[in-house]
């Protein structure tokens, strides 16, 4: 009812997106104290509470999407009183590509919800967001309906009750920690976290203090935090693809040439540099097809990695030329690891019809004998040639 709706302490918005100009009827400038002297949206990101503005850009992103978005926040007022308002999206209307150019809602002043105005308490259940009203003792002497659905109790098991008797899951748990650490230091907390009830979803709980009572509310943030999580997911392969190569798994060629530089930076300590191929390997992948080829250069790609110690890097430049770095490592560290890198080469592989024995040549430089990668690749390519000279299967230091 039209009448009603000022005693109920709703007001109406509308944003233009396109000019970025906000409208509010009588009842939403009563709510945000509006005395004329500022335009609305201006007013409106001076009132809302710095420690909310995060929550309400969220949401003005999520109205973008769909209608029913939705947030608790809070505004300060020039006699720096706090309300607490719920806004939710309840039109959008879009252009012909389909984005966003006006945005309605509404705004409510939730006062101090604890069921006394059948009214309000009625609309708050008309919400999806969770909201739950705790005296200091933290009994609930409110929860809407979004609360009920999530925990899966009725309003009549919960009221008058501690939160932490009638919800045992929530004692020890990060919700009882929140609502304990508000009371403590009376500032607004929040976190994100696994439920409590409903396994897989993740949700984003915030509380805060308001006058004798602890306020929380919370949002399902599943879809949200999976979204960030696929997109770090791509942005982590698309580096990992950027920096490795895609037969064997190993650094690629820049990324490998790249840790070469940094061996002549100010500062660095001493290092050895490793330059390994494959004995015969033209051979083989000329006679015996590129897949057998591509399954030698990946199954001594898996030897190299795991022969290599912590920290240590290993990349392949090209064909079956492979290139490792060994820092502040004395020639008796380098000598065992080449052995043990030998050994494991020598392992038969499986290569579909049959098993095949490889093995390598190593030519081994110290990075103080060289001033430049070229140079230090180069004193290592020389010990390479003479490790293969000798029949292969061996590794020759750089003189």
């Amino acid at each position: 009812m039209a009448l009603g709706i000022p005693r109920l302490g709703v007001g109406i918005v509308r944003y233009d997106v396109v000019n970025g100009i906000l409208w509010w009827d009588e009842k939403a400038a009563a709510i945000f104290g509006d005395d004329g002297s500022l335009p609305p949206l201006e007013l409106w990101r001076e009132r809302v509470h710095s420690e909310d503005i995060g929550t309400v850009r969220r949401m003005f992103g999520d109205t973008a999407g769909s209608v029913g978005a939705e947030c608790v926040f809070r505004i300060v007022l020039p006699d720096r009183s706090t309300r607490y308002i719920l806004t939710r999206s309840i039109d959008v209307t879009t252009d012909a590509s389909g984005a966003a150019v006006e945005l309605t809602g509404v705004v409510i002043e939730l006062g101090h919800v604890a069921g006394r105005d059948a009214q309000l308490a009625s609309l708050l259940d008309r919400v999806g967001l969770g909201f739950m009203a705790l005296d200091e003792d933290l009994r609930i002497i409110y929860a809407n309906s979004g609360c009920l659905r999530h925990v899966r109790r009725s309003r009549e098991e919960l009221l008058g009750r501690v939160v932490t008797e009638v919800l045992p899951e929530t004692q020890g748990s990060y919700f009882d920690a929140l609502c304990r650490k508000v009371l403590a230091t009376g500032a607004q907390q929040q976190t994100r976290a696994d439920s409590l009830y409903s396994p897989g979803a993740t949700i984003e709980v915030t509380a805060a203090a308001d006058a004798g009572a602890l306020v929380v509310h919370f949002r399902d943030v599943t879809a949200e935090v999976t979204a960030q999580k696929q997109a770090e997911e791509a942005h982590a392969l698309l580096l990992h693809e950027a920096t490795h190569d895609s037969l064997t798994g190993l650094l690629n060629r820049a990324a490998i040439t790249e840790h070469l530089q940094r061996l002549f930076e100010p500062g660095v300590g001493p290092a050895v540099a490793l330059f390994l191929d494959v004995d015969g390997f033209k051979e083989v992948n000329d006679t015996r097809g590129h897949r057998v080829g591509d399954r030698i250069l990946q199954a001594v790609s898996a030897h190299l990695r795991h022969a290599m110690r912590t920290p240590s890097a290993v990349g392949r430049l090209g064909g079956d030329e492979f290139v490792a770095i060994l820092p502040d490592v004395d020639e008796l560290d380098v000598d065992d690891v080449v052995d043990r890198m030998l050994a494991a080469i020598t392992t038969p592989i499986d290569v579909g019809d049959e098993r095949l024995v490889v093995t390598i040549s190593v030519g081994m430089a110290h990075s103080t004998s060289a001033r430049t990668v070229d140079e230090l690749l180069h004193h290592a390519d020389i010990a390479l040639y003479a490790a293969k000279r000798r029949g292969g299967n061996t590794a020759v230091w750089h003189e």
